[in-house]
């Protein structure tokens, strides 16, 4: 019984081991499929190409797409910078209202104790 799969062990082995037959040989290149593709190149004079017209079309969009866009950042960034302004502004009228203060309730000490 241990000579029989001693023997398929072997038969296995052997079977596995067989070279592949390559692929480069020239008989075998013949008979592969030829690739075909679905796409087919269009020469810029030959028809389907894209006019003068059209693309002057679509590069008009793209410009004004750009501009649009460059004017929105711009717009963006000067409220940005006008808020911060305001905000500067705020602080530094309440910081001029507190100094006022203080220098009114000295003021007020002052001639309080000075009789």
């Amino acid at each position: 019984m241990k000579q029989f799969y001693f023997f398929l062990i072997l038969a296995s082995v052997s079977s596995c081991s067989k070279n592949a037959p390559a692929i480069n040989n020239s008989d075998q290149l013949d008979a592969s499929p030829q690739i075909t593709y679905d796409t087919t190149a269009i020469d810029s004079f030959g028809p389907g190409a894209t006019s003068e017209s059209v693309m002057a079309k679509i590069n008009a969009g793209a410009i004004k797409r750009e501009k649009d866009s460059l004017a929105a950042i711009a717009k963006a960034e000067q409220e940005k910078l006008d808020k911060e302004k305001a905000k500067e502004e705020v602080q530094k009228i309440n910081e001029e209202k507190d100094k006022a203060r203080k220098e009114q309730a000295a003021a007020t000490e002052n001639s309080s104790s000075n009789p």
